[in-house]
């Protein structure tokens, strides 16, 4: 950059300041590819040319309306804040997104204008300008400058504001543009692998359809030559034998047709599936005929073997008929005569399993894995070759995972066969939603919020194991996407099939389980891992759009004790939560707020281990005690159980010094502090959206005869679980002790709250609190409390 020359006045400094800081502005513009290092180079190019404090530059979401960008300030290198809002069409922003230019030149027109909705760092500034930023027609979004000192814009002054805002406008247009090129590129080297890959396969299926074209079409040519070579010889008499077996070969080949074409449109993903509620028994009726000649043929008896009362199951009809005529048709061919082809159904579950058993010739070993294999047929040495295109089950399997399912195949040689299908009994398309959710085993952002998740799960259920799986696009088996505590080389290997195991046993069954001892649980009687250090476990499966699309595993309690039901009712709600916030960015695509979702998962994980959150399982289980105890449903019991453990989350908002300080507090600083429970719902509001847990957390600190905050509510104007946590919650305080005084004894906390029923605490809540509290004493062989009557009589006395 070109230096002023110092002997130059001040009058003649300026200009060649000014040149210079003009092309160092437009240098940046033209030469940055690197997309934050434009915007910091132009913050920066702003800043001095304006001689301004601050910078803000937001640009505008046209799909929702929201201005979101960085601030900058001058001496500062990079952003010092980040800002996203919906302008209101009176405020500030809201007149500039109307393409005005502003200035406002003291600070109380800024705060009736709304400039302070920007949250200026170190406050709002003296005068503040704003412009619109616009590209030809189009506007791209607004720039503020801020001063921390009253300024006269004069004539210059506004020149040059408005030559920095074409000049932001074109650093805008480049940004977008440079992002929409990256996309593309991306977008066309993904392409390109896609295309490589369809190549391959295409070139793997000509080479085999032609094989097995080449078959019918020989014997085809063969027989026609025959018959053309003694056309006209009476001593020919093969002509109709010859003719019979030329019609035969002709079907064939319609058959290899048509399998091949259903085989790839359903691979290709464009047969969607028609569901319905179908009754099996029915559908078993109404594919009978089609399957009778193969039955007749060996005299086979068709059985149906259906569990009482079998639920309905959400299919595709045509695509589920065609997979129990592929099915029955392959026993029958493989049966031996006058036995019988056995279908089997029953519920397990949220999932239906169904079977097709024969007695024939059965598979070896060997070849059991390779049975679903396209064009494969299992033929013994010296067998007779059984008809058929070599698809059937190959169909079989792509209808099955079309419907979110698993197939599989038992076989004893010598006995027969038994194939086995696993399906949902509803359809939600699991093979379209397993492929939405595959950026975010990609995409670095996404994968920081699932690994954010696991040690959220990990510091709220006090783990140290803690993992997510999830199913792959075909729901056949569970791989390890995030994980906390587990060694590296078992998260890359570990692959648990569908019903396999206990997470796949949890995928397929949609069931909630907590095992106290693996070693002695009959469900599933394993030696305990080594790198598991308890024997106690907890798996839940992770749902969207009510789907279960994986599990959360935890294992290794800190405390050494087993799980129990209270921890499993926790570890729900937050796989509950999880699950909402994977869908709110699956469904919001590249547009989803990613940053927030990380901020607020990160913000638990860090206040626990600020201990700001409650660490005491004392309370944790006294909440999921009382609220059985008042008779709560189950759901509200889970959710207090969830907001006891994370409720102060919003104190991350008041600075250590202040929690840590043994004076007493100011005025300023006591609103700071009872700002906490908005605080909270604030910070948890991207993947919090159960209204009961936002209006329990901002409540807690409501005083039931009105004189709490934040909002003044009183009796049953509370919500309850508010009402039970205030109890819960000053207890825990009282005799964890503060660095201001020393903790209660638990009688002196359990007489305070005692003291304060019905004036800052429901009676109701209280005298439960109390009863419970005895209940543990007597049960522990502790004397017991004494009763609020006779503790009456002694304050006569």
């Amino acid at each position: 950059m070109t230096q002023p020359n110092p002997k130059l006045g001040p009058e003649r400094r300026a200009p060649l300041r000014l040149v210079a800081s003009l092309g160092s502005l437009s240098f940046a513009v033209q030469s940055a590819f690197d997309t934050n290092g434009l915007v910091n180079s132009l913050a920066e190019s702003v800043l001095d040319l304006a001689r301004a404090d601050q910078f803000v530059l937001l640009l505008l979401d046209y799909e929702t309306g929201e201005l979101e960008g960085d601030h900058f300030e001058h001496g500062h290198v990079g952003a010092t804040g980040h800002t996203r809002i919906v302008p209101t069409p009176a405020s500030f922003l809201g007149r500039i997104v109307r393409r005005e230019t502003l200035i406002v030149e003291d600070p109380t027109g800024i705060r009736l204008a709304g400039g302070d909705d920007l949250s200026w760092r170190g406050g709002s500034p003296e005068t503040m300008i704003g412009v619109p930023v616009v590209i030809g027609t189009s506007l791209l979004g607004v720039a503020v400058v801020g001063y921390r000192r009253k300024v006269s814009v004069n004539d210059r002054r506004r020149r040059l504001l408005l030559f920095l805002a074409d000049q932001i406008g074109l650093a805008v247009d480049r940004i977008r543009t440079h992002g929409d090129l990256e996309t593309k590129r991306r977008k066309l080297e993904e392409a390109a692998v896609a295309l490589r890959r369809t190549e391959e396969a295409k070139s793997d299926l000509i080479s085999v359809v032609s094989h097995e074209l080449r078959t019918p079409l020989t014997a085809i040519k063969a027989y026609t030559e025959t018959m053309l070579d003694n056309l006209g010889r009476p001593t020919f008499t093969m002509q109709e034998k010859f003719l019979g077996i030329v019609n035969e070969e002709c079907d064939r080949l319609s058959r290899i047709v048509n399998d091949v074409l259903d085989l790839s449109r359903m691979e290709s993903g464009r047969r969607r599936l028609k569901v319905e509620s179908l009754d099996l028994a029915r559908l078993i009726e109404e594919v009978t005929p089609t399957v009778a000649p193969e039955l007749a043929h060996k005299r086979l008896h068709l059985v149906p073997a259906l569990e009482r009362d079998l639920h309905a199951i959400e299919a595709d009809p045509d695509l589920l008929k065609q997979v129990l005529v592929n099915l029955i048709a392959n026993a029958a061919k493989f049966s031996r005569p006058s036995t019988d082809v056995v279908v089997r159904a029953g519920r397990n579950g949220e999932r239906m399993a169904i079977a097709v058993e024969d007695h024939g010739m059965g598979i070896a070993p060997d070849k059991l894995s390779r049975v679903f294999e396209r064009f494969y047929r299992v033929e013994d040495g010296g067998a007779e070759r059984v008809a058929g295109t070599g698809l059937g089950l190959a169909i079989v399997k792509s209808v099955v995972e079309l419907h979110g399912g698993t197939i599989r195949v038992e076989s004893v040689v010598g006995q027969g066969s038994r194939f086995v299908m696993d399906l949902p009994l509803r359809q939600h398309g699991f093979r379209d939603l397993m492929r939405s959710l595959g950026p975010f085993f990609e995409r670095p952002e996404l994968q920081a919020l699932l690994q954010s998740c696991v040690e959220m799960v990990a510091e709220v259920m006090d783990a140290r194991i803690v993992s997510l799986m999830f199913c792959n696009e075909a729901g056949t088996e569970l791989l390890i996407q995030a994980a906390y505590g587990l060694d590296a080389d078992m998260v890359a290997r570990t692959r648990v099939k569908m019903g396999d195991s206990i997470a796949g046993w949890v995928a397929q069954t949609s069931e909630n389980l907590c095992v106290t001892d693996i070693e002695n649980d009959r469900r599933f009687r394993k030696m305990n891992h080594p790198q598991y250090e308890t024997k106690s476990l907890l798996c839940v499966p992770l749902k969207i759009g009510g789907e279960t699309v994986g599990v959360v595993n935890v294992n290794n309690k800190t405390t050494g004790i087993p799980f129990d039901a209270d921890d499993l009712n926790l570890l729900v709600a937050i796989a509950r939560r999880i699950g909402q916030a994977v869908e709110r960015v699956r469904a919001a695509g590249e547009s989803g707020d990613i940053p927030a979702m990380l901020t607020t998962v990160r913000a638990i994980v860090r206040a626990r281990r600020s201990h700001l959150l409650p660490g005491s399982r004392r309370g944790f289980k006294l909440a999921a005690d009382l609220g059985r105890g008042l008779k709560l449903q189950l759901e509200d019991v889970e959710i207090l159980g969830y907001v006891a453990k994370i409720h102060d989350v919003g104190m991350l908002s008041v600075a250590d010094d202040l929690l840590l300080s043994d004076r007493r507090w100011t005025e300023a600083e006591r609103r700071r502090v009872e700002g906490h429970p908005q605080a909270g719902v604030q910070l948890l509001k991207p993947i919090e959206i159960a209204s009961r847990v936002n209006a329990t957390i901002l409540s807690h600190h409501e005083h039931f005869d009105g004189h709490g905050y934040p909002r003044g509510l009183k009796g049953e104007e509370i919500p309850l679980l508010a009402r039970i946590l205030a109890v819960l919650d000053a207890y825990e305080s009282m005799t964890a002790g503060r660095p201001y005084r020393e903790p209660f004894s638990e009688e002196d906390a359990v007489a305070e709250i005692r003291r304060c029923a019905g004036t800052q605490f429901d009676p109701r809540v209280v005298e439960e609190f109390v009863r419970i509290l005895r209940s543990r004493e007597e049960s522990n062989g502790a004397p017991p409390r004494p009763s609020e009557s006779e503790l009456n009589r002694d304050a006569v006395r």
